[in-house]
């Protein structure tokens, strides 16, 4: 029994909390291993567990308009700390948790100077340098316009952005070494000034850490002039510098004007299922870098299905000026209306009022561009503010975002808000304009919602441009960091000679090891089996853990002694075993005398005894195709004789897509297929996922021991055409998972539930209702085929990964995927539709094996292989889950909180708890459930109770 208790005394002061503590799904992941230099200091903890926020006070002086800034302080900070340690007029280099904060602090307060200590010493730098690799920052203009400081520039308006060249130091995020660059806060004025474009005033800064789950990431401009890629194609500005989850091609860069091919200054940003009128806001901010500031203004379009992202040099007068193709990145985040503690909304410009808000906060209009905000019991030194223009602008040829830019400061025990355009070189006039706004709170910042935390890496390039390559297979060692991905060079470009033979090859099968860790080849490309008669088709690769070898299979078109179509066979040895010689430990040709043609091949390898399953589509006469199967040992020996037939329950129709798992708990292979009703079959239950337990090893007299095929779907809704499944044997309850798609090109896709019951038999049973993981129309979201299943054993979380194809709503090709919780279902997430890994360029149509996706233990990480259209690239892209969704003993922390004569008990929302109640604690105790509704919303679960005259306790029961 686990519990935790508080008590509970009417009209008293005190609530004692138990210190008694959870352990939290999420731990964020450790920085890096810091290289300290000579005279240096290691910076603070890795900041990427929380959201943090900073109010810097910096001004000019009438000392004159030069390259100095005064910086006197902060008015407040965090929960993080921060620190500036180096800066000039319009230039501060921000950095993260410094060591020792109270030292970090004196590189402020120095005066009118320009600060550039870059010495590693300086306590300032004992800190992390922001990357947009692990979060974004938003800055906010903290002082209204005019500003004047008597330095003979007259007044001037503040604008804000964020550059990525800094010259001050600090700690790589990503890699730990000291130097310089990252993130440089930049202030301007907007217009076109006599002197100088870059002004000093006061700001803010929010840091948002993908770590900790938030949506967001930097963009670079657009895409021109690629011999393989449309002009306007989107990229991240670093290859990594995004959030999991968000593919590039979510940005959808539009020419301006409309059909002239001219890219820069406007975008769209889509993120799947994200209705942007009721979901979210979205902050975002140049990060040109350069001293002429750009400013950015974001609309929600009329329909909630994007963003219209529109980028102008701060100096424009006129709407339609945008800024140019070299000059349009930007960083953004996304905040959903149901992130925790959010304080904020969208603010109509007109009258202020609440378009869709959250939290405790009023606005009120007090005159043209000007808005008044009030947070009952916060002040501008316990938080900060972020503002996003979030607006159409008016009167324009062809639709764009507002072009206002937006500042505050706090007076008077409220915040003031205003809102301007350029008008001139030298002045900005009050505009009204809608905005989002947050409220960052020093102390308790929002933080996104419940869900699953991840990183990714790549996409990265796994094969030659000039290479027209098909499919994509992955095989992931269980012990050693290293992956074996293969591809087919459908051409043999690459000159290879068969292994088999010696001959040339027309097309080959090429190897190539990885780290997976980082996505770098640790080998050059070698040929593993070669076809001197025709193409290579359907391939597999499986890793065997008992002989550590990997397993290729792959069909040889018109190879055989009659001209069929036949598997070749080969082992291959890890990098650590092969050495300088090839990998390649044996290769060789099965059923060369075939009458008919093999087509789909899968293995399965038994983690037990190292035996290999072999199961293929056959062309039987009169029935289309129908599967066979093979038991080979670890070391591809035949242990049966021939091919046996697996499609024993359907005898004349079709069958397609075979595939086969190992089952760790039975000690035996799973074949599984489509059925097809065709060929003359007058079966009723066409396309349906059928399948059947094979023994790991043959009977008494050399024989596979099957058994007859049976349902592993519904067949609900009736008549939906079930195709390409793929299954696994959940590691978390034993169920067997099986995820298929409704078709060909279709845009649904279920997960069904079956239990295994015990030998000779084993029969399946549903024990739950299948769920989606992917639910939509044609093309909406957009259309997949083949489904694959992995599983994280160490992190409760398994992953549903596919295609993306054909969407008619604008979201890109791509290998997206979705996550499913240790039972199976769907993980909650801030997206309304599966996430996007990498895109696809050049299309990532639905024909098989052009996708798969491996578990690779050592690195703790989902690799995804894919091959795209044209030009045909073989990509590889990677996913590793941070939190932590297997099931806790240890109950989640009760808080309360008064809620006006009532309390209000809350915790993070957990299953498998109930709330008790007891008027004592020991042996008087005398435990009750709490009958008063449980409401759960943002992450949290709460139920408000009303004291009696009695003292009372509350636990949280593991049921």
């Amino acid at each position: 029994m686990n519990r935790h208790s508080l008590r509970s005394r009417p009209h008293a002061a005190p609530l004692i909390l138990a210190t008694f503590l959870a352990l939290p799904a999420f731990a964020a992941p450790p920085g890096p291993e810091v290289v300290v230099p000579e005279g240096g200091s290691a910076p603070g903890p890795y900041p990427n567990s929380s959201v943090t926020a900073v109010n810097v006070i910096a001004r000019g002086s009438n000392a004159g308009f030069d390259g100095r800034a005064e910086v006197v302080g902060f008015d407040g900070q965090g929960p993080i700390p921060w620190s500036v340690n180096r800066y000039n007029r319009g230039d501060f280099a921000l950095r993260l948790a410094p060591a020792d904060p109270t030292a970090a602090d004196t590189s402020m307060g120095q005066g009118f100077i320009d600060f550039a200590d870059n010495s590693p010493g300086l306590p300032a730098s004992h800190a992390w340098r922001p990357t947009t690799v692990r979060g974004v920052v938003i800055p906010t203009a903290r002082q209204n316009g005019p500003i004047d400081w008597n330095d003979g520039q007259g007044p001037f308006y503040p604008t804000v952005a964020i550059s990525q060249a800094s010259s001050g130091p600090g700690y790589d995020m990503v890699s730990g070494s000291f130097g310089t660059g990252n993130l440089d806060l930049i202030t301007g004025s907007a217009g076109t000034p006599s002197s100088s474009p870059e002004a000093n005033f006061a700001f803010s800064a929010a840091w948002f850490p993908y770590d900790q789950g938030w949506l967001a990431g930097e963009v670079g401009n657009p895409i021109l002039f690629d011999a393989f890629l449309p002009d306007g194609t989107a990229q991240w500005r670093q290859a990594n510098s995004r959030a999991a989850g968000l593919s590039a091609g979510l940005v959808r860069w539009r020419d301006y004007p409309s059909d002239t091919g001219i890219f820069g200054g406007l975008a769209e940003l889509r993120l799947p299922g994200v209705n942007t009128l009721e979901d979210g806001m979205l902050f975002a901010t140049s990060t040109d870098g350069s001293s002429d500031v750009n400013i950015l203004g974001v609309a929600p379009l009329d329909d909630g299905s994007a963003w219209l992202i529109t980028l102008r040099e701060d100096s424009a007068t006129d709407a339609e000026t945008l800024a140019t193709s070299g000059q349009s990145q930007f960083q953004f985040v996304y905040i959903p209306f149901h992130a925790e503690r959010l304080i904020g909304g969208h603010i109509v410009g007109t009258d202020a009022s609440k378009r869709r808000a959250v939290g405790d906060f009023s606005v009120t209009r007090t005159g043209t561009g000007t808005y008044e905000l009030t947070l009952p019991g916060k002040t501008g030194s316990s938080g900060a503010l972020i503002l996003q223009p979030a607006a159409f602008e008016p009167g324009t040829t062809e639709p764009l975002a507002t072009r206002a830019f937006l500042s505050y400061e706090y007076l008077n025990d409220r915040f003031v808000i205003q809102s301007r355009v350029t008008t001139s070189d030298t002045t900005a006039d009050l505009a009204d304009v809608s905005f989002y706004v947050a409220w960052i709170d020093f102390a308790e910042p929002l933080a996104p919602p419940a869900g699953p935390r991840m990183r990714s890496l790549g996409p990265v390039a796994a094969s030659p441009e000039d290479v027209r390559v098909l499919e994509a297979g992955i095989a992931a060692h269980t012990t050693e960091p290293e992956i074996l991905v293969t591809t087919i060079d459908a051409d043999n470009l690459g000159g290879y000679t068969d292994p088999l033979t010696g001959n040339p090859a027309v097309a080959a099968l090429i190897g190539r090891f990885y780290d997976p860790r980082s996505l770098t080849p640790t080998s050059e490309p070698f040929v593993i089996v070669g076809n001197p008669s025709g193409a290579i088709t359907r391939h597999d690769v499986k890793f065997n853990p008992v002989s550590r070898q990997y397993v290729v299979v792959a069909n040889l078109r018109t190879a055989g002694l009659n001209g069929t179509h036949i598997p070749a066979f080969a082992l291959v040895n890890p990098a650590s075993v092969a050495g300088d010689q090839s990998p390649v430990a044996r290769v060789f040709a099965y059923r060369n005398d075939a009458e008919f043609n093999f087509d789909d091949v899968a293995l399965a390898v038994s983690s037990r005894n190292g035996n290999i399953f072999f199961v293929a589509e056959y062309a039987f006469p009169g029935e289309g195709e129908g599967v066979v199967g093979a038991l080979f040992d670890a070391e591809d020996n035949l242990l049966t004789p021939g091919e046996q037939r697996l499609d024993i329950l359907q005898p004349i129709g079709d069958e397609d897509d075979p595939d086969a798992i190992y089952l760790p708990e039975q000690d035996a292979f799973l074949y599984l297929t489509n059925t097809d009703g065709s060929n003359g079959s007058d079966w009723p239950f066409n396309n349906r996922i059928v399948g059947a337990v094979v023994d790991a090893a043959p009977d008494s007299q050399g024989r596979l021991v099957t058994r007859p095929e049976a349902f592993l779907s519904d067949g609900l809704p009736e008549g939906t055409p079930e195709g390409h499944p793929a299954a696994l044997l959940n590691p978390f309850n034993g169920e067997l998972l099986v995820a298929y798609d409704w078709g060909n090109g279709t845009a649904n896709g279920q997960v069904a539930f079956n239990s295994i019951g015990p030998a000779p038999t084993y029969a399946f049973t549903q024990v739950r209702p299948e769920v989606h993981y992917l639910q939509g129309v044609s093309g909406n979201p957009f259309n997949h085929q083949h489904p694959q299943l992995a599983a994280d054993p160490e992190r409760g979380v398994i992953v549903v990964g596919f295609n993306s194809t054909g969407s008619s709503i604008g979201l890109p090709s791509a290998y997206v995927f979705t996550l499913l919780g240790p039972d199976g279902q769907p993980l909650p997430s801030q997206l309304g539709a599966p996430y996007f890994l990498a895109d696809a360029r050049g299309g990532l149509g639905n024909s098989v094996n052009f996708h798969n996706l491996k578990f690779s233990p050592p690195s703790g990480s989902f690799v995804a292989a894919y091959t795209t259209g044209t030009p045909t690239t073989t990509y590889l892209a990677a996913l590793q889950i941070t939190s932590n969704h297997l099931a806790s003993d240890t109950p989640p922390t009760l808080a309360v909180r008064r809620a006006g004569s009532d309390l209000e008990i809350s915790w993070p929302t957990a299953a498998g708890f109930q709330l008790q109640a007891s008027p004592a604690l020991g042996a008087a105790a005398a435990w009750t459930n709490v009958a008063n509704p449980v409401v759960s919303e943002g992450g949290s679960s709460r139920v408000t109770v009303t004291p009696s005259a009695a003292a009372q306790y509350f636990r949280l029961l593991r049921l």
